[in-house]
């Protein structure tokens, strides 16, 4: 039952992302996207080894470890489009954590990531909760909620 403590884990992470979130919209922070994208990714972590657990799979490397539950675990619990969404909320906060720059204009983060810039808007980062919540709600043991 270890995958119940990472299930708890993910959405604990989910509810402190969610609140900063909505916070973000009555302070206009840098930091509370940036706390929303670490906290969703640690959310997100936690989503993915709880599945890996219940299913029994997985190992040592984080990489084959997300790509197994990209092929095989994701696609039997969740739609493509949630699956590709918890995928590019680990890819956000890598770039994240790699930008050199980062800086907020209105509703949109941009980060230079490898000489490109990338641009992050708050309503795709809502997607990326609700995805997030979605893998979360569809965890096949519904009575742990």
């Amino acid at each position: 039952m270890d995958y119940m403590k990472d299930l708890h884990e993910s959405k604990y992470h989910l509810t402190v992302a969610s609140r900063m979130y909505k916070s973000y919209s009555d302070f206009e922070e840098k930091r509370f996207l940036v706390g929303v994208i670490n906290e969703l990714a640690r959310a997100t972590s936690a989503l993915i080894r709880s599945y890996l657990l219940f299913e029994g799979k997985g190992g040592k490397s984080s990489d084959k470890n997300l790509k197994i539950f990209m092929e095989k675990i994701g696609p039997k619990y969740m739609d493509k489009k949630t699956i590709i969404n918890i995928f590019k909320t680990l890819e956000i906060e890598k770039a994240q954590k790699t930008s050199h720059i980062e800086f907020i204009r209105g509703n949109k983060i941009i980060l230079l990531v490898e000489g490109k810039y990338k641009i992050l808007t708050s309503k795709r980062l809502s997607e990326f909760i609700d995805s997030v919540k979605a893998g979360i709600n569809r965890f096949p043991e519904k009575s742990i909620f």
